[in-house]
């Protein structure tokens, strides 16, 4: 039983590539580590700072702030032992405090503003996948007609334009032009956010023009990657036999949708882990109150905790959609595992 375990060669490719993400996240973990820290300037500032504003300016008694700061956070340290505090931490659960909201812990942030993305990225790029692939596949099913290069031209301009410039365009179409929607935020300023259909309906009106924005940049990439795609699948025999026998327009599409969606399946569960780091400007440019604009905040002041734990959770939840697609699409084709193992 042990023995014909080890040579499943779908175990064996778990293995292998859950070996290669172990070493990929802890090589991230040390770049997320390193890389704020070489960011000039002083992280306890904003601290400091804001105890100077509160008519703190007793030079003894700052010291006295900044000596205890630096021992709380353990910044007086040596590198390498910040790096196996933070290691530690890391596998605990505990990313640390904030610098920027002082004293509140980094996980109580992302607790509270990664579900703002979530809601707003994860439909955009849901939808975009559905309507992109069917445009792809009419798009292939057209090729070298006029319907495919104006379907090509559009899908070509979608994507090589960021969500955020489509973001400024629609903010000042539609909110500064027509006023019909907010210029930004995520709910009006003084609203308190609750399940009330007063709350949903301000929250929706605020979250229309970046839900647009990020669905059109999605949509340029699926519908050029599954035309390509396609394009392939019709030249093979299948495709060719089901012309033959007679099988209509309709049926062939949907045929050829099924047959070439798996790698846009994979690609899917890819996207949305990029998402959530793509739409930090987007989020910047509506002012919307999701997890990319407080690690824009956080850049700002040097918060090392802040960047640190969004990026540790943006990328493991990146590497983990990535390997579980991985796995996916290994169990559906026996090619892929067969090959990685060499059998």
């Amino acid at each position: 039983m042990n023995s014909s375990l080890l040579r499943n060669p779908f175990l064996i490719f778990a293995l292998k590539r859950a070996s290669v993400m172990a070493l990929t996240f802890f090589i991230v973990l040390f770049l997320i580590f390193l890389l704020p820290r070489m960011i000039p300037g002083n992280p306890l500032w904003v601290i400091i700072g804001n105890l100077m504003q509160q008519a703190v300016t007793d030079p003894e008694q700052l010291k006295g702030v900044e000596k205890m700061l630096l021992e709380s956070f353990g910044f007086h340290k040596p590198l390498y032992i910040q790096f196996i505090e933070f290691l530690g931490n890391v596998f605990k659960g505990d990313l640390g405090m904030s610098v920027l909201f002082y004293p509140t812990r980094v996980t109580t942030l992302i607790a509270t503003y990664l579900p703002w993305t979530i809601a707003l990225v994860t439909p955009a790029v849901a939808l975009a996948w559905f309507v992109g692939n069917n445009i792809g596949v009419m798009a292939a099913m057209n090729r070298n007609r006029f319907i495919d290069k104006v379907l090509l031209t559009v899908l070509v301009v979608l994507q090589g334009t960021p969500s955020y410039i489509f973001g400024m365009y629609l903010i000042m179409l539609l909110a500064v032009y027509l006023p019909v929607f907010p210029t930004g935020g995520s709910y009006p300023p003084g609203m308190v956010p609750r399940l009330s259909p007063d709350f949903i309906l301000a929250y929706l009106r605020h979250y229309i023009l970046p839900f647009i924005a990020i669905f059109l940049t999605s949509l340029g990439g699926w519908g050029l990657s599954m035309r390509s795609i396609a394009v392939q699948e019709l030249s093979s025999d299948y495709m060719d036999y089901l012309r033959v026998i007679g099988v209509s327009q309709r049926r062939v599409s949907r045929y050829l949708f099924k047959c070439s969606a798996l790698p846009q399946i994979v690609g899917l569960a890819i996207v949305l882990g990029w998402s959530v780091a793509g739409s930090v400007i987007t989020e910047i440019v509506f002012s919307y109150q999701g997890i990319g604009l407080i690690l824009w905040r956080g850049v700002q002041s040097l918060d090392y905790p802040l960047i640190q734990g969004i990026f540790i959770i943006i990328i493991g939840t990146l590497l983990l959609a990535n390997y579980i697609s991985e796995l996916l699409f290994a169990y559906i084709d026996p090619r892929i595992r067969y090959a990685y193992v060499g059998r």
